[in-house]
C-alpha cells in the first residue's frame, strides 16, 4: 500500500522502517453485524469505580489515562477535568483569548515527568501545572496540531507541517499533506527533526477520514490508518507495524472504487473531486472515524462511525468491532443486562476500555430484563454517589 512504500522515502531523524506482518484483509458483510452485544458475555476483567467529587461532575466527552491520573474533556469542550485515583482534584477552566487562556479545547496531553498539561491550539501549545492549574507558558511549534500525545520521552503529533498549513490557508483547493510524526518531547522545531510514521493527502482524508490518535496511551500505542482498506498499526520510536486490516463488504461505490489507491488523489480536478465527494456523502456508504483502538495480545477492538446509505447531516451508526483468533464480531450496541442505556466506551486505561455510566436514578434500570450481577454492582454504586455523579467502568473484550 502507498503509505508503506512512502515511509522509506520520507526524510526523518533515525533509521525509520515499516514492518508488515502479512495480515490479510478481514471483510465483514452487513449480515454479520449483530444488533446487540451482551458485555457480560463478550468482555471480562470488569472494574467499577465511582467518580468522586465534592460537587457535581460535568459531563465527560473523552477521557485519557496515565497510570492513576486521568484527564477528561467536558462535553461542552470548555473544561478539563483532572482525576487522581478516580477522585476529581481540579478543573482547568481557562477558555478564552486572554493571557494564560486556551482558544479551544479539542485535544490535550499530560507530561508525567514534569507534571504538566499541554493543550494544543493550532501551532501553539498552552502549558499548565497539573497540580495547581497555574498557567506556565505558551510554546510555538512548527506544526499545525490536530492531535498530540506524550508517550514517555516522545511526543506524538498528528496534523500539518507548518509550510503545508500555510499553503492550505493561502491557496484554494490545495491538496495538502497531513502527517503523523514522533519527536522528542522537548523539541519545538519539528521541521526535519521528527520521525514520520505516516503521511497522506488532504483529499484522501476527505474521503476516508483521518488517523484518530486521541485515545492512545503509553501502554496502548496503536492507531488506525484509514483507506479503502483500513489498517490498525502499532508503533514505536521509529516505525509502524500492521497488525490488522479490515473493510466492510458493503463499503463500496463508484467513488470509493475510483480512489482505492493514494495515487488517484494526486492531480485530480478540484471541481470534479468536490462533486464526487458530495455524491458519496449523499448516497453512501462511507466510514467517518475508527477510534478507541485497543491491541490486547490476540484481541483487537475498536469503535467506528459508519454511514451506511448516505445520511448527509444525520447521525452515524456506531459499531463496536472485536477481532481475535476465533473470528470477528461487530455490534451496533453494547449492553449490560439490567441497565437501560447502551455502554459507549469513551477512552482507554492501558489495555482496558473505559465507559461512563450516567447517574439516572431509577431511569437507569431496565425493568423488562433480569438484572445481571454487574448491573446490580453499578446501580449500588450509583445510589451511593452524591450530586448524581457518574460511575466509570473498565473492561477488556475477550
Amino acid at each position: 500500500m502507498f503509505a508503506l512504500s512512502l515511509l522509506g522515502a520520507l526524510g526523518c531523524v533515525g533509521n525509520q522502517t515499516s514492518s508488515f506482518v502479512g495480515v490479510g484483509v478481514d471483510v465483514v458483510s452487513d449480515g454479520d453485524i449483530l444488533e446487540v452485544g451482551d458485555l457480560t458475555e463478550i468482555a471480562c476483567d470488569f472494574k467499577v469505580y465511582p467518580l468522586k467529587a465534592d460537587g457535581p461532575i460535568d459531563g465527560i466527552g473523552g477521557i485519557k489515562f496515565w497510570g492513576d491520573k486521568a484527564f477528561a474533556r467536558s462535553n461542552d469542550n470548555k473544561k478539563l477535568l483532572c482525576f487522581d485515583n478516580y477522585n476529581l482534584y481540579a478543573v482547568l477552566n481557562k477558555l478564552g483569548r486572554g493571557p494564560g487562556e486556551y482558544i479551544y479545547l479539542s485535544d490535550f496531553t499530560y507530561d508525567e515527568k514534569e507534571n504538566l498539561i499541554y493543550i494544543g491550539n493550532d501551532s501553539l501549545i498552552c502549558v499548565y501545572d497539573a497540580k495547581t492549574m497555574d498557567f506556565i507558558r505558551k510554546q510555538f511549534v512548527t506544526f499545525d496540531i490536530q492531535n498530540l500525545l506524550n508517550v514517555g520521552d516522545k511526543m506524538l503529533y498528528y496534523g500539518f507541517k507548518i509550510d503545508e498549513s500555510r499553503k492550505m490557508n493561502s491557496m484554494s483547493n490545495y491538496n495538502s499533506t497531513e502527517s503523523v510524526i514522533l519527536t522528542d518531547r522537548g523539541e519545538w522545531d519539528l521541521s526535519g527533526k521528527s520521525t514520520v510514521l505516516n503521511e497522506h493527502s488532504y483529499y484522501h482524508r476527505r474521503i476516508y477520514g483521518y488517523p484518530q490518535v486521541f485515545y492512545i496511551n503509553p501502554q496502548n500505542m496503536s492507531f488506525c490508518l484509514p483507506g479503502y482498506v483500513n489498517r490498525i498499526v502499532t508503533f514505536n520510536s521509529d516505525s509502524i507495524t500492521d497488525v490488522y486490516r479490515y473493510r466492510l463488504e458493503s463499503y463500496d461505490s463508484k467513488v470509493l472504487s475510483k480512489y482505492k489507491e493514494e495515487e488517484a488523489f494526486q492531480d485530480v480536478d478540484p471541481e470534479e473531486f468536490s462533486n464526487e465527494y458530495m455524491r458519496l456523502l449523499i448516497n453512501g456508504p462511507y466510514l467517518e472515524n475508527t477510534y478507541n483502538i485497543i491491541v490486547d495480545n490476540g484481541t483487537i477492538s475498536f469503535r467506528l462511525d459508519y454511514y451506511p446509505k448516505g445520511v448527509l447531516g444525520g447521525d452515524a451508526d456506531l459499531m463496536y468491532w472485536v477481532h481475535n483468533d476465533a473470528g470477528t464480531k461487530v455490534y451496533k450496541h453494547l449492553r449490560i443486562p439490567g441497565l437501560l442505556s447502551d455502554v459507549a466506551p469513551t477512552g482507554c486505561h492501558d489495555n482496558r476500555n473505559v465507559a461512563i455510566i450516567e447517574n439516572l436514578g431509577n431511569d437507569a434500570i431496565d425493568k423488562d430484563a433480569p438484572m445481571s450481577p454487574l448491573a446490580k454492582q453499578i446501580i449500588d454504586e450509583l445510589k451511593k454517589q452524591n450530586d448524581d455523579n457518574p460511575v466509570l467502568i473498565e473492561f477488556r473484550f475477550k
